[in-house]
């Protein structure tokens, strides 16, 4: 298949867009986390929040207000944990930090509370990983196994952050509550395990949300596989989990919210039937003493909830996952797809009602298929990216048509203008007539057109004269074949060539050609006595008309070429013209063009042409008939 020049820039900026999403794949991660986020806004994910297991029990403004400002005596903190525990909750974790003993009046007495309170039920402790914490030498409840080996490429913190080791000790589990937001400050993945850098090597920890599950599940342990990037799965009883390499899943964002419940209730003794057999999570929300972040369909949620949300999404197996040829797929839809735009979109852009719905689907395909697979599979695609690049080809195969067919205007109009009617130019210029000048075989209606006794007409004449002289007949007889929209082939010194039903499809060919004959005749009669009074002779002519199928294009070189007609209806005019001299009539036409003529024609003569086997008849309109009878 040929391209234009211009065409060209579609192929060149496919592969430039290809190696960007090669080069520039960190930075264009952007981008995916934006397109991801956009799958959970349109369509998170499903829960029935009745059979939801997870609840939150929140400090908030109202239990500010009732027990006095934060930080509470913690005996507060027991008797809530107590609380949860007495409404039939299966685990309570705390989204809290104690670090330091209480030296309050009354401190000491409501640590050994909050001690008391978290051994009495099954309880989580916050913890968190940094650089700048110190040490403390604790170690998680539950020492994971690993299979495989942990890379030394893997990154891990070199301190801790807990609770009070009495708090710690008490508790059936501690749980990492650390967050990673992406760089632009949306948190869409949250680890599952941590990775502790200890003078002895590493230590694995658990994310609270993965603490809580498993002690609410009553698994003493859970099984890490590890490879050559990093994490690549957890299992925790019967569950095999999937983890990115640095130890994370992705957050998927649910409908509804997490069911809460205000402390005050719990330390009130009411009845709260949701928390029994439930994860019930402990946190602040009160203005100043929450911690929210953004996520990819909320711009604000609080920590507690996205411990939550995480799990959730363990206890009911529901992950997103990143294919592994994610990114191949991508490119290879995108290349695909850009090709066959280049290739048919000559085809397409012709067919306006074809264009539209097709290159609608072709760059809106990808964010179809990549909804799709997120919907039913749960598998992530990032879509935006070859959307805006298919987006991106069509423009620039649109603009370089545009530009291929801006040209091919221009050379018409300098190729055509001259030989053609404005009409007939400005009908080439609005439609796609490529095959029509590269050759085609059709019918056609030949006109030839010449002086009369040339050389003793003109042998007196000087340079100025004969000149004048043969532009006055060239130019009636270009002026009458324009107005009836025909094509001038060439000028044959005073010789005139024309012809019909080419370049543009012309029904009535024939019919144009004949009038267009019988103008230029009466034109030159009516005008001789004006070429005399101008000193010059008047002039005669003979024309032909024949019609046949002829092989009509651009003939030539790359240095020159016409558009012209080559056949034998050509030939055939060329001989008929000089039988005019013959048969004694200015016009005559031949067989072929009296089959198809609507016009009365008159039988002149049967009389041998050159170059024809048999004897060929010759006909006249009506009115040279006449003039031949009365002569005669």
């Amino acid at each position: 298949m040929r391209f234009s020049r211009f065409r060209y820039s579609s192929l060149v900026l496919t592969l430039i867009l290809l190696a960007a999403h090669f080069i520039f794949q960190q930075p264009l991660s952007y981008l995916r986390g934006k397109t991801f986020d956009a799958y959970q806004t349109l369509s998170p994910r499903p829960v029935d929040v009745g059979e939801s297991l997870v609840r939150l029990v929140l400090i908030d403004d109202k239990s500010l207000a009732k027990y006095g400002r934060w930080p509470w005596n913690r005996k507060i903190i027991g008797d809530l944990v107590d609380g949860v525990r007495k409404q039939g909750a299966a685990v309570i974790g705390l989204d809290l930090l104690f670090p330091e003993p209480d030296t309050s009046p009354g401190g000491k007495e409501g640590d050994a509370a909050l001690a008391s309170a978290l051994a009495r039920a099954p309880s989580v402790m916050a913890a968190s990983l940094g650089n700048e914490l110190t040490n403390s030498g604790m170690v998680p409840k539950a020492i994971p196994s690993i299979v495989g080996i942990v890379p030394q490429t893997l990154p891990g913190f070199s301190g801790v952050i807990s609770s009070r080791p009495a708090f710690n000790a008490a508790a059936s589990g501690i749980g990492i509550i650390r967050s990673t937001p992406d760089r632009d400050g949306v948190l869409r993945e949250l680890p599952l395990v941590w990775l502790q850098s200890t003078g002895e090597g590493y230590q694995l920890w658990p994310s609270f949300a993965l603490e809580l599950v498993r002690i609410y599940a009553g698994i003493a342990n859970y099984a890490v596989r590890m490879n050559e990037q990093g994490f690549d799965a957890l299992k925790i009883g019967a569950a095999i989990l999937p983890l990115e390499p640095q130890g994370q899943v992705m957050l998927w964002e649910r409908e509804g919210n997490i069911a809460k419940v205000s402390a005050v209730d719990v330390l009130s003794g009411k009845s709260i039937p949701s928390l029994k057999n439930t994860i019930v999570i402990v946190s602040n929300n009160a203005v100043g003493l929450d911690q929210f972040h953004t996520t990819p369909s909320k711009v604000l949620r609080l920590g507690s909830e996205v411990h939550a949300l995480i799990a959730e999404q363990i206890l009911n197996g529901s992950f997103l996952s990143k294919p592994p040829q994610a990114l191949n797929i991508e490119r290879l839809w995108f290349l695909g797809s850009a090709l066959l735009i280049i290739l048919f979109s000559k085809f397409i852009f012709r067919r306006l009602w074809l264009a539209i719905p097709l290159l609608a689907l072709v760059i809106f395909g990808p964010l179809i298929a990549g909804f799709a697979a997120y919907f039913w599979r749960a598998e992530l695609y990032e879509s935006a990216q070859p959307a805006i690049g298919l987006f991106l080809i069509v423009a620039i195969e649109a603009y370089s048509l545009y530009k291929a067919s801006e040209q091919r205007r221009t050379v018409l109009v300098q190729q055509f203008s001259q030989f053609m009617s404005p009409t007939v130019v400005k009908q080439l210029m609005e439609q796609d007539s490529e095959a029509l000048l590269s050759g085609e075989k059709r019918e056609i209606t030949v006109l030839l057109m010449d002086m009369r006794n040339f050389t003793s007409t003109t042998q007196d004449l000087s340079a100025e004269q004969m000149v004048e002289l043969i532009n006055h007949l060239l130019g009636i007889a270009t002026r009458e074949i324009f107005k009836r929209d025909g094509t001038v082939d060439k000028f044959m010194g005073d010789a005139v060539l024309g012809f019909w039903n080419a370049p543009l499809e012309q029904p009535d060919h024939a019919d144009l050609g004949l009038a267009a004959a019988e103008a230029i005749v009466d034109a030159i009669q009516k005008a001789n006595p004006d070429l005399v009074e101008r000193g010059l002779p008047p002039l005669q002519i003979g024309a032909a008309l024949e019609s046949g199928v002829c092989t009509v294009g651009n003939f030539g070189s790359s240095l020159r070429f016409d558009y012209t007609a080559i056949g034998s209806a050509m030939n055939a005019a060329a001989r008929l013209e000089a039988a005019t001299k013959l048969v004694g009539v200015p016009l005559v036409v031949g067989p072929g063009f009296a089959k198809i003529s609507t016009r009365n024609l008159h039988l002149v003569d049967t009389i041998p042409l050159k170059g024809f086997a048999e004897d060929v008849p010759v006909y006249t309109t009506t009115k040279y008939a006449e003039k031949l009878k009365k002569s005669v």
